[in-house]
């Protein structure tokens, strides 16, 4: 064992593997334009069910029943209810792989998914009318919806006949019928349509005629008549008649249930949640809802009816960020590795199947910072045991002393101590403008991304980008060390300061952020501390804490900056938020930490400890005036 960990040597990809060809020309490409797009918004429906990749609690979407969707910033709300999507589960069901045996299921319990976008231009429109009352603010929403959950039906018709009438000459003229059927009713028998496309232009000529009526309300000296259209009626209302109309034709079961993938309500208001929960907790059994938000953003849990939704009777909720380590036990090999690996893997089999045998463990290497080292010898425990006397203090040391020879040395020692030591070591040599080559390999990056699927695919782009290859057009891989650091940790950075900017509380959340970070590192790399067993990489909250520690935790918490331990409760928004929070693997190439959880300490302490560091700055800055 050495001192420091030793530069992986840098090998062609294909030296060894004859099933590899040269990345030269389109090739590299290839490989450096799959990881591009990271966002499902910005997919069509064949790359979103071809890059789909299901975790655990996926599948438990698929049931007839109301569910709110809980996840960061970047975890994948979007991907998962597009993926409830009937004409999303009916692509995927194609495919022969046992990871879509799900699609198969979801259609053996005929259940009809209805992907609805409440983007922030559609909320936009909701709120940039501050001369409406109350009321009138609900009919336009009611209004709104039920025009764009009509809109959103238009995606699944042709998926409906292609699975519910199989066959027969008939079909082929089935979605033209249903398309004349519907337009004269979404038209008040004004106009009749024969295609899915013409459905959408009917639907943008009637907002746009509302918009015209609202505006000429608003704005005209006279009394005007009041205006109304088909979808000025109760919510949920023209999506009935629709689906009632459409299984006239088509010969959908009498108990097929039809799932509204309702998705980005964080945008909406507190009126607006509260309609929604109304339709919640008086929701029939045909009709069920999946709502996608981030935590803290179900803004309430109260309704139109004096009677609030209910967790665990009307509704419950699911939790989207992944566990960016096995917190089971000490093991690496959790879940979100095994999907970042599953990731690229579909990625490069679909965008560069040439490649589809390189791995992310290829691409990357392995991590000395992460991964258990062997200590078995008596050189490398002698090795061992002089970077624990030149780095840890007095009792972790002569704890070690008392457990070598014995199984805890190995448990108690070695698992906490080793990365630590390591890093303390390559941070003792780093100066001025060296680089540092000690944050990389497969496990350090996937566990920078602190199981968010939007950071992750940044960050293998941002890799990719740097491959090399030599003179014979071989790829040189691993990627370089310092590379994959400086990566790294420009993404911290960068992550860092646009904090800033993010509404309603992104300057508090970069303070706090900032702060937590240089405390920690204090209290890891300061040349007059030694290291113990344990390190403090994770805050505490409480409801003492104040307004301000809400705000902070919150934001942070939405965009994955700081992960919340499973204690924490991640609902309604009107709740004080308290616990233990772990600060993003993201920043511990940042702040020079070991991606590890481990002790907790008050936020209260670190904000007394930066603004005494602050007095004691100006303080040394008066005396040399």
């Amino acid at each position: 064992m050495s001192t420091r960990p030793k530069k992986p040597a840098s090998r062609p990809i294909n030296k060894h593997r004859s099933d590899l060809v040269p990345l030269i020309g389109a090739s590299l490409e290839e490989v450096k334009t799959a990881f591009g797009v990271d966002n499902a918004k910005q997919m069509d429906v064949n790359a979103i069910v071809r890059y789909f990749v299901p975790q655990a609690e996926f599948y438990r979407l698929f049931v007839a029943k109301n569910q709110i969707l809980l996840g960061a910033r970047g975890s994948g709300k979007t991907t998962w209810v597009r993926m409830l999507a009937h004409d999303h589960v009916t692509l995927a069901a194609r495919e022969k792989n046992p990871r879509a045996d799900y699609a198969r299921a979801a259609l053996a319990k005929n259940l009809i998914g209805v992907y609805v976008p409440a983007s922030a231009a559609f909320a936009g429109d909701l709120k940039n009318k501050s001369w409406q009352t109350e009321s009138e603010a609900e009919q336009y929403f009611v209004w709104r919806l039920n025009l764009h959950v009509c809109s959103a039906l238009t995606h699944v018709l042709q998926s409906c006949i292609s699975q519910y009438c199989k066959g027969g000459a008939e079909t082929k003229n089935l979605l033209a019928e249903v398309c004349v059927l519907l337009s004269k009713q979404w038209s008040e028998g004004e106009e009749t349509c024969s295609s899915v496309e013409e459905l959408r232009l009917l639907l943008s000529n009637v907002e746009l005629k509302h918009q015209t009526e609202i505006r000429r309300r608003r704005t005209s000296a006279q009394s005007v008549e009041p205006y109304q259209d088909h979808f000025d009626s109760d919510l949920m209302l023209p999506f009935r008649i629709s689906t009632n109309i459409i299984k006239s034709k088509i010969a959908i079961p009498r108990d097929a249930v039809w799932m509204i993938c309702l998705d980005e309500i964080e945008y909406l208001s507190e009126l607006h949640h509260r309609i929604l929960n109304s339709q919640i907790r008086a929701s029939s059994s045909d009709i069920v809802f999946k709502i996608a938000t981030m935590p803290f953003a179900h803004h309430t849990l109260a309704t139109n009816l004096d009677d609030p939704v209910r967790e665990g009777n009307d509704f419950e909720y699911i939790n989207v960020d992944q566990e960016s380590i096995d917190s089971r036990g000490g093991q690496f090999e959790g879940e979100f590795l095994k999907f970042a690996r599953a990731v690229f893997e579909r990625r490069m089999f679909f965008n560069s199947p040439k490649f589809k045998s390189l791995t992310l463990r290829s691409l990357l290497g392995g991590s000395p910072l992460i991964e258990n080292k062997r200590v078995d010898t008596p050189e490398e425990r002698e090795q061992f045991m002089a970077l624990l006397r030149k780095h840890a203090n007095p009792s972790t040391i002569a704890r070690a002393e008392r457990l070598k020879g014995t199984p805890g040395f190995k448990n108690e020692i070695i698992r906490k101590m080793h990365g630590a030591l390591l890093l303390r070591e390559a941070l003792k040599s780093f100066h001025g403008n060296s680089r540092l080559r000690i944050y990389y390999g497969e496990p350090m990056v996937v566990r920078c991304c602190d199981g968010n699927a939007r950071r992750l695919m940044r960050v293998i782009n941002q890799l990719v980008q740097k491959i090399q290859v030599d003179r014979a057009g071989n790829a040189i891989l691993p990627i370089d060390p310092g590379v994959q650091n400086q990566i790294l940790e420009s993404l911290a950075r960068d992550t860092l300061s646009r904090v800033h900017s993010e509404p309603p509380n992104g300057f508090v959340a970069a303070l706090y952020l900032n702060q937590i970070g240089k405390f920690f590192q204090r209290q890891f790399s300061s040349s007059d501390r030694s290291l113990g067993s344990d390190q403090i990489t994770s805050i505490k909250i409480t409801e003492e804490d104040g307004d301000e520690a809400q705000k902070f935790i919150k934001q942070a918490v939405q965009l994955s900056l700081m992960i919340p331990s499973k204690e924490v409760t991640l609902t309604a928004s009107d709740r004080s938020c308290a616990g233990v929070f772990h600060l993003a693997f993201l920043f511990a190439p940042l702040f020079h930490l070991l991606p590890r959880r481990n002790d907790s300490v008050r936020l209260s302490k670190i904000l007394a400890a930066a603004h005494s560091n602050k007095d004691a700055q100006h303080d040394q800055q008066q005396s040399l005036i």
